[in-house]
């Protein structure tokens, strides 16, 4: 979940220019602070104005530049940057790739479409004015996205972990490819848990590991070519929200690497097929399911949470009949401040 930022509600925004000017009143005219001398009323009033001038003039949130309509037959870097921002919702469930290639065809039309009825936007395929104010709400002046922060995607540390492993800590270094890329893959990985976390209906998303370096990767046992390693990776949890649903949900929001386990309680959720630098694993992995629809994880064994509830049935049933608790917003809080598990047995 993303932490407390000026921009939440119940965060006093004191940055906000019109605080600032008050302040700057207040430093200059009230009388609790006329003990002050009228040199350092004065020096400090200049120190706020400076920055309220600094805030009026810096610019708003943009999700991206983009200076035309685009429409179906449309393409360059702006369908591009567009279809980053909207993958998540083409619908699609059986593994039917969204490509992100600059080029506004059908699947882009229909990917828009759903994000305009999602957003009470006219349902016309169409990216105009509204359309782009619409992912302009949606990402915040640093580049992430509204509901998510590029520290829930940093390497953790850990204390059975060596000085080396653990000095990539909170930062994109040490991977296999650069920090610069590695940013970029978990920006389009935000973008596509903004539209699984829409689906779900704004339930709140936990991450506790997100990028690892090569050297922390080793140290708590993650799979030697993980994708957490390039930054396209995150295991999670959604508060109210049960593991099944989830994975259920990001098969239509173009997750290509779903993945549950028997004994660890989280979702791993990847982007495999767009992840360049290891084209080696291009290729989708989801669940498995058994005779009784349950998802099933890579010992064969049923998803932590799945349980038998009726007699065998097909592997198309859906999540319907699972007994599968959900998540209190505490538990998942909790669970984001452990980190990983000192050991991942090599299978994330």
């Amino acid at each position: 979940m993303r932490p407390p930022t000026l921009a939440d509600s119940r965060v006093p925004n004191i940055w906000h220019p019109r605080t600032l000017l008050l302040k700057l009143v207040e430093v200059a005219d009230e009388e609790r602070v006329m003990h002050l001398s009228p040199g350092t009323r004065r020096a400090t009033a200049a120190v706020l104005l400076a920055v309220v001038i600094q805030v009026i003039a810096s610019p708003v949130a943009s999700a991206y530049e983009f200076k035309r309509t685009l429409r179906e037959g449309s393409s360059g870097r702006d369908v591009r940057a567009l279809q980053i921002r909207i993958a998540g919702w083409f619908p699609a469930a059986d593994q039917s790739l969204f490509d992100i290639d600059g080029l506004f065809d059908a699947d882009t039309k229909v990917a828009l479409q759903r994000f305009q009825a999602h957003y009470g936007l006219a349902v016309d395929g169409i990216a105009g004015d509204a359309t782009f104010a619409a992912l302009n709400a949606l990402q915040e002046r640093d580049g992430t996205t509204v509901n998510f922060d590029w520290s829930e995607f940093w390497q953790n540390s850990n204390s059975s972990c060596s000085a080396t492993a653990n000095s990539y800590a909170g930062t994109f270094e040490g991977g296999p490819i650069e920090a610069r890329k590695i940013k970029k893959n978990v920006r389009r990985l935000m973008w596509r848990l903004e539209a699984l976390r829409a689906k779900l209906g704004g339930q709140a998303i936990g991450i506790n590991s997100g990028y690892r370096s090569i050297a922390y990767n080793q140290c708590i046992g993650g799979a030697s070519a993980s994708q957490h390693m390039y930054g396209t990776a995150v295991d999670m949890k959604v508060v109210g929200t049960t593991n099944r649903l989830t994975r259920d949900v990001g098969k239509a929001t173009q997750l290509h690497g779903i993945a549950c386990y028997s004994s660890k309680t989280h979702n791993h959720l990847d982007l495999r097929l767009q992840n360049e630098a290891l084209p080696s694993a291009q290729f989708w992995y989801w669940p498995d399911r058994d005779a009784y629809g349950r998802d099933l994880a890579d010992d064969n064994q049923p998803c932590w949470g799945e349980t038998i509830t009726t007699s065998p049935r097909t592997s198309k049933s859906s999540a319907g009949d699972s007994t599968e608790p959900t998540w209190t917003e505490s538990e998942v809080q909790a669970w984001e401040k452990a980190g990983e598990p000192d050991d991942m047995g090599r299978g994330d």
